[in-house]
């Protein structure tokens, strides 16, 4: 890492991606082990209607934080894989409410077990450092 060590704080974008690139890389690892097959960028959309609420795109992309267009591309291809699905709100036509078929319920349940790994997995992991990344990054 010795161009890090040259660029210096200048360099802090590169190197957060690359993080970001090994984290990603490492979850999408943990999902095949557990034999979950989500992709790391649908986890949030995934994790919401885990909840069991039939949501709409616009409500899932507030409440994550994303814009309507990620959320609309993320439940298309979560949808191609049968994770999802979506029928028209009785109130309002207009919307259609999506929520995770029978396919991604399994895999809901199959995560919520391991939920307990992952938490002492990052838990032991952050006991060794000197900084709390968690709070940082807050």
């Amino acid at each position: 890492m010795d161009f890090f060590n040259r660029t210096g704080k200048m360099a802090i974008g590169s190197r957060l991606r690359m993080l970001t690139d090994k984290i990603t890389n490492d979850a999408a690892l943990i999902f095949r082990m557990y034999g979950v097959d989500i992709r790391p960028k649908w986890f949030p959309v995934f994790f919401v209607l885990s909840r069991g609420e039939a949501k709409t795109i616009t409500s899932i992309a507030r409440e994550i934080g994303h814009s309507h267009p990620s959320v609309s591309n993320i439940v298309k291809e979560m949808g191609a894989r049968g994770l999802v699905k979506e029928k028209k709100d009785k109130t309002d036509g207009r919307r259609n409410l999506v929520m995770l078929s029978a396919k991604g319920k399994k895999m809901s349940d199959i995560m919520a077990e391991q939920y307990p790994d992952v938490e002492a997995a990052v838990e032991q992991i952050s006991s060794q450092t000197r900084n709390d990344l968690w709070r940082a990054i807050e």
